[in-house]
């Protein structure tokens, strides 16, 4: 299992939150985080913010031990996104790691 899908099921498993209502307050259908954690598929970083903000979890845990001041930045930047500049930003991300 990847490590950030690791720390999201611990940290929603902590704090106790069922993975549906997570789902649902996220804005997805009912079994789309537990799908997810699941390997089944990976999601925009938009609906990963989404997930995170739902679930009162600092992204920034999820992929780094101690994120540095610009790993933060970026971070709290990418949370300010537009939908449709979120979804953009992930576009350029897949296209950049295809090449």
């Amino acid at each position: 299992m990847e490590l950030w899908r690791k720390r999201l099921r611990q940290a929603l498993e902590v704090r106790g939150l069922d993975f549906d209502e997570v789902s649902e307050a996220a804005d997805c259908n009912r079994e789309y985080v537990s799908k997810m954690l699941a390997g089944r598929f990976n999601p925009t970083v938009a609906r990963l913010m989404r997930i995170c903000d739902a679930g009162k979890i600092d992204m920034a845990y999820l992929f780094s031990e101690e994120p540095s001041e610009e790993e933060r930045n970026v971070l709290e930047k990418a949370a300010n996104l537009s939908k449709d500049d979120a979804e953009l930003v992930s576009r350029l991300i897949k296209s950049a790691r295809s090449n």
